[in-house]
């Protein structure tokens, strides 16, 4: 059954690392010893398990593997102190992170029907941060950032032939993010406190916002979509803000298709789209 696809001195500074108490800790990796490098170093972070249930793999030749126990956090990107990166292993060769609040317990999942594959990091229901992967399929693929940007919604018409259900709140706050590629796409999201969006998780099921970003590749009857949501107490949202900027620099697809210079300015857009709703710490 198909199931839905539900984000100096010396050459090295060396942080501690604090085994066991799932704090996030880090190392800087690499890099210059000059004092006065413009370029921040790169971060080497611990790993939490964010597992997938192993009766996802029903009907596969796969069972569930650990994520690494580490990895390294782009210079655009800075782990807030109250944050933690969870990783998973879906398949083989395939290991995908979300940066999420600390004390979230994180959830994968993987439909071996169609490939979809999700990661959702939540305190309580209704209220952390869902990664889609992969919405699994062509359809739900093409649907998933339909409300959201326009040539999504054209590519969903074609493939849908005309019967695309690609609405959305009108309370919602729509930012189109520049690529400067062809063929590749974002939006950033904002959704009020207490207004449902079928279209993103986590959205009115209590009493704070929902920020989101979707990418896309979009050709004229098809798409490949990802998405992020984060729904925190304001107090928070300064991971809500980091958790995007990580999907962007890290785990969107769009990002191999595009320059540095294209991907930093992308940053920048998503940066100040935050900033002007209050999304940042």
């Amino acid at each position: 059954m198909r199931r839905r696809s539900r984000f100096a001195i010396g050459a090295v500074l060396v942080a501690v690392l604090i085994a066991g108490c799932g704090q996030a800790t880090y190392t800087a990796a690499g890099s210059s010893a000059s004092a006065t490098s413009s370029t921040p170093a790169p971060a080497v972070v611990n790993v939490a398990s964010c597992p997938v249930p192993a009766a996802d793999y029903a009907g596969t030749p796969y069972s569930p593997q650990a994520a690494p126990a580490t990895t390294t956090l782009p210079a655009s990107v800075t782990l807030p102190g109250n944050a933690q990166i969870f990783g998973t292993t879906f398949l083989a060769g395939s290991t995908s992170y979300l940066l999420a609040q600390k004390s979230g317990a994180c959830q994968a999942g993987l439909s071996s029907a169609d490939g979809g594959e999700n990661m959702t990091a939540a305190t309580v229901p209704g209220e952390g941060v869902t990664v889609t992967i992969s919405p699994g399929g062509a359809g739900p693929s093409t649907d998933l950032a339909c409300p959201y940007i326009p040539a999504v919604h054209a590519a969903d018409e074609a493939f849908r032939r005309g019967t695309a259900s690609c609405t959305h709140p009108s309370a919602d706050v729509i930012r189109q993010i520049p690529t400067h590629t062809a063929g590749l796409y974002a939006a950033a999201v904002l959704v009020p406190a207490q207004v449902k969006d079928p279209g993103i998780q986590g959205s009115g099921n209590g009493t704070d916002p929902t920020v989101a970003l979707f990418t896309a590749s979009a050709s004229a009857d098809a798409a490949a979509g990802q998405a992020i949501a984060c729904t925190l107490v304001p107090a928070q949202g300064n991971i809500c803000a980091a958790s995007l900027r990580f999907f962007l620099a890290t785990q969107a697809q769009i990002r191999t298709r595009m320059s540095a210079a294209n991907l930093s300015a992308m940053q920048d857009a998503l940066s100040s789209f935050l900033a002007e709703q209050h999304v940042s710490g």
